[in-house]
């Protein structure tokens, strides 16, 4: 480059940025694949690795790097080694600052689960309050447009103010909840939930009315209107509650409830021509919330596109909001539930 133009690449800041974006590149590569490969593709990601191949890969449980551990005892599969590649090279800048300071920092449920503060939701300041503007909550990008979901802890006892200053002030048509009580740290009786079940109740400056529920056979639907009582103004909202998710199992009992949750969920959303985002919530806001919206994101893509990349996916939101899909088992599962819709889909055609 410089024997054509003189000077480029004048730092060795930018020099390390460029050598940063060649490695994620080449981590990347290779991991895309089209739908109709899918089934093939998991099959072999099924399979053992072999030692030789595992040199050069941190597999320590203390997270060290340790080439002389490297024994043929260690048996993992192609896809266990994918799930923990996807922090490696990962180009990860971003900083933590508001979700730690003094007034802030009981409000959050897990410190290993924090949002970054360039894409973290912010909410508005009370005059008087320090921190208010603060909520455990990250914009997520979606396949179509940026920031077309939330992902948010479960509201704890002393945040469900502002869990619900965050659904008006980011026009969020949408709540899927993944939590139930004993996730919450809650007494699991309707007036220790954060939503009513009978009758309004204020959050501040916002009434929140339950108006129907819907038992159906994956989720719960129930309806509120909310009202702020400073303007006047009413909205509709809709709340989606898996079914078939132990509070103590890391994935769905069965991949047909939440793919029928997401198509549910976005039809919903096209429906009533809602277009904020869509606010997904968990324990911390990672694991459950993260399958959703990967889930999500593939199923969008590959009706689109024919194309599937799980890797480069949770890599992306990974980039969003720390540790997005927790486990290898959750990222298993996300391949399972991707070929589970492909099956139906093929089923439905023919």
């Amino acid at each position: 480059m410089r024997a054509q133009r003189n000077f480029m690449v004048q730092t060795e800041e930018q020099y390390a940025f460029l050598y940063d974006v060649f490695i994620e590149a080449a981590e990347v590569h290779g991991t895309e694949v089209t739908a109709h490969g899918l089934y093939n593709h998991v099959v072999k990601l099924r399979q053992p690795v072999p030692t030789c191949i595992l040199a050069g890969y941190n597999l320590l449980p203390n997270g060290l790097q340790d080439n002389n551990h490297l024994t043929s005892s260690i048996k993992i599969s192609s896809l266990e080694l994918e799930f923990k590649r996807l922090n490696r090279n990962l180009i990860n800048k971003r900083q933590i600052t508001t979700a730690l300071t003094y007034d802030n920092k009981t409000k959050n449920r897990d410190f290993d689960i924090l949002p970054y503060e360039s894409n973290r939701v912010c909410l508005s300041l009370i005059r008087g309050v320090n921190g208010s503007d603060y909520i455990n909550a990250s914009y997520i990008d979606g396949y179509r447009k940026s920031r077309a979901y939330i992902a948010t802890q479960t509201p704890l006892p002393h945040t469900v103010d502002d869990f619900w200053r965050l659904i008006w002030e980011c026009n969020s048509p949408i709540i899927v909840a993944f939590s139930d009580a004993r996730d919450m740290n809650l007494i699991p009786t309707d007036n220790n939930q954060y939503w009513p079940s009978d009758r309004s109740t204020r959050y501040q400056n916002l009434m929140v009315e339950p108006m129907v529920e819907y038992n159906m056979p994956h989720f719960i639907l129930r309806e509120f209107r909310l009202t702020n009582t400073t303007d006047g103004q009413s909205r509709t909202l809709r709340q989606f509650q898996l079914h078939g998710w132990p509070h103590d199992s890391i994935v769905p009992k069965s991949a047909e409830a939440i793919i029928d949750l997401i198509g549910q969920v976005h039809k919903t959303q096209i429906q009533f021509g809602q277009d904020g985002p869509i606010t997904v919530h968990c324990n911390t806001g990672s694991g459950r919330t993260g399958v959703f919206i990967c889930l999500s994101i593939l199923l969008d893509r590959m009706r689109s596109e024919g194309m599937v990349d799980m890797f480069l996916i949770t890599r992306m939101l990974r980039t969003q909001r720390i540790n997005t899909i927790q486990t290898s088992d959750q990222y298993a599962f996300c391949y399972a539930a991707t070929l589970e819709y492909l099956a139906s889909f093929d089923h439905y055609m023919s």
